[in-house]
């Protein structure tokens, strides 16, 4: 029986590390399908796409009612390694997707959009 719970719960630990929905508790399915779009860009903007861990995901409207997603992830970078986690916006276009090590002023950004 001992055995059987610990296996359970290595698989559940491992599932949760591995899933890339890493919401707020929100049950809103259009703020789901938002976080989804916007973590697709993020995504396309790293070196190694396939290795993102999202964290602290969430959905704000920020400065005038635009509708962002708002987070943290953490990739490998070019040497194979995890570079370490960083913010991200975005608002589901390439264009308007920002990670914090690739825009300068990204603090005030982050505060106009994300908080």
């Amino acid at each position: 029986m001992k055995k059987i719970i610990f296996v359970i719960s290595i698989m559940l630990s491992v599932a949760a590390m591995a899933n890339p929905n890493a919401y707020d508790k929100t049950t809103d399915h259009k703020k789901i399908g938002w976080m989804d779009k916007g973590m697709e860009q993020v995504k396309a903007k790293l070196k190694d796409p396939e290795s993102a861990q999202f964290s602290g995901v969430y959905f704000h409207r920020g400065a005038d009612g635009v509708p962002m997603t708002c987070g943290k992830v953490n990739a490998k970078n070019s040497f194979g390694g995890y570079s370490g986690s960083e913010r991200f916006f975005s608002a589901g276009k390439p264009h308007l997707t920002f990670l914090e090590s690739q825009v300068d002023g990204f603090p005030g950004l982050w505060s106009k959009f994300c908080q």
